[in-house]
């Protein structure tokens, strides 16, 4: 018969197939961490600046009115009035700029500044507390103009006058921080100390600030 004359080879049709060797899965690349998100890429992220710098707007006001309170009711000197109603103008301005991106959001976007956006947020954050804080006003004039620049450039939704406007921004930020240094630790403080003084126990109760 045909099956006795043709008997099956091994590894015919049939055979049960031969165990695979064994293979070391392939490893998972590794994530790399996400990337800063690029800066005034979305609409919201436009509105975002516009609130930062309506919050620009409010420390102007802010100092302002401090200026002025402190003359205690007195006469202002002309001086101080110009300068007044210079940065009051600049306020009325940057809200005006601010509103403009808020109702343009979508036509500001830029599709990629190179800049992330914590960094723009944080340089509007800067400003606002450094109008607040700062003892030339000469400088304060400046950085309002500075902020006014920047709305400005964003509402273009160009990439080059932003990033000029933000690198003008960030220098302006550190003349300032030049002009008002921050105070230093007092190092006699220290060491006036007695030096056999032993340190409080664990657990003690820290001294009354009042």
């Amino acid at each position: 018969m045909a099956n006795e004359s043709n008997p099956r080879q091994p590894g015919a049709a049939g055979a049960p197939a031969a165990a695979p060797p064994d293979v070391a899965p392939a490893s998972a690349p590794a994530l790399k961490p996400p990337a800063p998100a690029e800066a005034l890429a979305t609409a919201k992220q436009v509105e975002e600046l516009a609130d930062k710098l309506s919050a620009c707007a409010d420390s102007i006001h802010v100092r302002v009115m401090a200026d002025i309170r402190r003359h205690n009711g007195g006469e202002v000197p002309e001086a101080e009035q110009a300068v007044a109603r210079a940065l009051l103008d600049a306020e009325i301005e940057l809200r005006q700029r601010a509103n403009r991106l808020y109702a343009d959001a979508a036509a500001c976007i830029v599709s990629s500044l190179g800049q992330s956006q914590q960094k723009l947020v944080q340089l509007t954050i800067d400003a606002a507390a450094k109008i607040r804080q700062i003892t030339r006003i000469s400088d304060g004039i400046t950085l309002v103009a500075r902020l006014l620049g920047l709305a400005a450039a964003a509402a273009t939704g160009q990439v080059m006058p932003i990033l000029a406007a933000v690198g003008a921004l960030k220098l302006q930020l550190d003349t300032i921080a030049l002009h008002n240094p921050a105070p230093s630790a007092n190092p006699s403080a220290n060491s006036s100390a007695s030096p056999s003084a032993k340190p409080a126990a664990d657990g003690a109760a820290p001294a009354s600030d009042a």
